[in-house]
């Protein structure tokens, strides 16, 4: 597994993953069945293997009875069906899904193969049996291409809500025979998630897999990729959408048939702050100095001291390179520690500059300023808490 930024895709985000890679921010693609057809998926992993980036598909079992029209273009989309008919397939059955994953591996020229799996859930032996043998059927494909296999070890909600679940479930989950993993953490529903504890915990459970020796790529990261270096994790996997923020299953839930934001405008994703900010609207309300303080270069910037037109497209691609240099800086660094060291000091600032802004009198609408505080005590937290884990990966290294 490639060290450094993974580009998760996501709905219209094709050409800006090619555009970003193009710029040098990025070693690899994740593509998404639920968001590209077949046919352009392909096309798309040909530009970026041409652009240097390794390539993945992540077909999506998470939730496994959910299908769309971009879904159903994967021959393996009619694998998709309930957890109770997927424990049921035959043998046979396993052969045509073994063909299909064969198929689209050799297609995508993947650079390794992430094994189709459910969310796990407390409780839940069906799941991790369901996990293991999609696992084992999928190995067996990956070792037939000489590729990589990555067990996919994505924890939902009845799981993270305590230590004993969630480390049962790990040792379980960490039974595959694996070249890596692909980790996904499921909050409460938050726009970002910010309860201490929870993120303590979304970091020890990265911090086991990375103790098992094998590199861990934590998708759907988003800002939170912050912090994922210094749990271990080799790979982060960002995008410019909230709903790849972080894992959450209402990404494959029926449509609402509700608006996607409308006019809204632009966020400026401000690497000091960590955070977004309204433009022009709040960065116009600020002193001066204080805009000076919350810019954050990229080719996509605007003049944060200026009010000049700025489109939430171009928000998206200056938010995806701030993550993205940012997420590069500390993957050049392999030590966990000092990784969350320096996401402690950069969350530290941010605290601070959301309390000068504060007290300048701007109150900021997405109340950002939420959750920089309980991620920097959560690291604060793991690094006391974990030091055996942290000396052991030390070993490692």
């Amino acid at each position: 597994m490639r060290r450094g930024v993974w580009h998760q895709c996501g709905n219209r985000s094709q050409k800006l993953v090619e555009e970003q890679l193009l710029l040098g921010a990025g070693v690899g693609v994740i593509l998404s069945p639920r968001d590209l057809s077949r046919d352009g998926a392909i096309a798309y992993a040909k530009r970026y293997r041409t652009a240097g980036a390794d390539v993945l598909i992540d077909q999506q079992f998470f939730v496994p009875d959910f299908t769309n029209a971009q879904c159903g273009t994967y021959p393996i989309s009619k694998f998709r069906t309930s957890v109770s008919a997927l424990n049921k397939i035959s043998d046979q059955d396993l052969i045509d899904f073994q063909n299909e994953l064969r198929i689209d591996h050799v297609a995508f020229k993947a650079s390794a193969m992430i094994a189709p799996a459910v969310v796990y859930e407390a409780g839940r032996a069906d799941i991790v049996q369901l996990n293991s043998r999609l696992f084992n059927a999928a190995k067996a494909v990956a070792s037939e291409l000489s590729i990589p296999i990555y067990a996919t070890v994505v924890l939902g909600k009845s799981v993270t809500s305590s230590d004993q679940t969630m480390q049962s479930t790990l040792s379980q989950a960490t039974a595959s025979n694996c070249d890596g993993w692909y980790f996904g953490f499921e909050f409460e529903e938050e726009r970002i998630p910010s309860v201490r504890d929870t993120i303590r915990r979304c970091c020890a459970a990265g911090l086991t897999l990375a103790c098992t020796g094998k590199p861990a790529l934590h998708a759907y990261a988003g800002p939170m990729g912050l912090l994922s270096f210094g749990f271990g994790a080799t790979g982060v996997g960002i995008g410019h959408s909230q709903n790849l923020w972080q894992f959450t299953r209402d990404r494959w839930a029926p449509p609402s048939g509700e608006g996607g934001g409308g006019h809204a405008p632009p966020r400026y994703f401000s690497k000091p702050l960590w955070g977004t900010i309204v433009y022009p609207d709040e960065t116009t309300q600020l002193p001066l100095t204080l805009r000076n303080q919350i810019w954050s270069p990229s080719p996509f910037n605007t003049p944060v001291t200026s009010g000049l037109p700025w489109s939430r497209w171009d928000a998206n691609k200056h938010l995806v390179y701030v993550l993205a240099q940012q997420y590069s800086l500390m993957a050049a660094e392999t030590d966990p520690r000092k990784n969350a060291k320096a996401a402690i000091a950069l969350l530290d600032g941010a605290v601070n500059l959301h309390a000068a802004i504060r007290q300048a009198n701007v109150f900021l609408t997405d109340k950002t300023n939420v959750y920089q505080a309980n991620w920097k005590l959560a690291l604060e937290d793991l690094l006391s808490n974990n030091s055996a884990d942290f000396d052991f990966l030390e070993l490692l290294r």
